[in-house]
C-alpha cells in the first residue's frame, strides 16, 4: 500500500514552518499598519482584500493542522496519534475519505514538491478525523496516491468483513 502519511517528525517540521509563516504574516500586518496612512484609497482597495484573503486562508489551514495527528494503517485499522493518545479506528467504520490541498502548510521551504494534503476521514457515526499526507502542487485530487491507497484499504476491509 502506498500511503504517504506524515510521520511524527514531519509533523514537528510542519508545526515549525506554521510558526514561521505566522511570524511572517504578523510582521507584514505590522508593516501594513505603518504604511496605511501613506496609501491612497485605490492602493488600499487592491491590497487589503488580497491580504485579508491570505490571512483568512492561513487561519483556516492553521485550525486544520491543529486538529490533525500522525496516522498509519496497521492490521485493518487506521491509527491516529495525538496529544490525547492513540486512536485505533477499524477501517470498516470509515464511510469516506477526502483530501484538500494546503496553500501555506509545508514540511520545508524552498521546495515545490513538499506540499501537503489534508486527509479527512469521515466515520460511520459522522465524526471527522484529520491527518496530513504528502502531495504535489498541482496533483488532483490532493495526495491522490495516499487517498487511493486508503480508499482501497477501506474497500478491502469492508469486503473481508462481508465475507466473514
Amino acid at each position: 500500500m502506498d500511503s504517504r502519511f506524515l510521520s511524527f517528525m514531519e509533523f514537528e517540521s510542519v508545526y515549525f514552518y506554521r510558526f514561521i509563516t505566522l511570524a511572517i504574516f504578523v510582521t507584514s500586518g505590522v508593516l501594513l499598519l505603518f504604511a496605511l496612512p501613506g496609501m491612497t484609497r485605490a492602493e488600499m482597495a487592491v491590497l487589503l482584500p488580497v491580504i485579508l484573503t491570505l490571512w483568512g486562508r492561513f487561519a483556516v489551514e492553521y485550525s486544520r493542522v491543529k486538529r490533525c495527528g500522525p496516522a498509519s494503517i496497521h492490521d485493518d485499522e487506521l491509527v491516529i496519534s495525538s496529544a490525547r493518545g492513540n486512536r485505533r479506528i477499524p477501517l470498516t467504520h470509515i464511510r469516506s475519505v477526502t483530501s484538500r490541498h494546503s496553500v501555506f502548510m509545508v514540511r520545508r521551504y524552498r521546495s515545490w514538491k513538499d506540499h501537503l494534503a489534508f486527509m479527512e476521514v469521515t466515520l460511520s457515526n459522522g465524526e471527522r478525523v484529520c491527518t496530513l499526507a504528502e502531495s504535489k502542487v498541482f496533483e488532483y485530487p490532493a495526495g491522490k496516491k495516499t487517498l487511493s491507497a486508503v480508499q482501497a484499504a477501506v474497500r478491502a476491509a469492508k469486503a473481508n468483513s462481508v465475507g466473514k
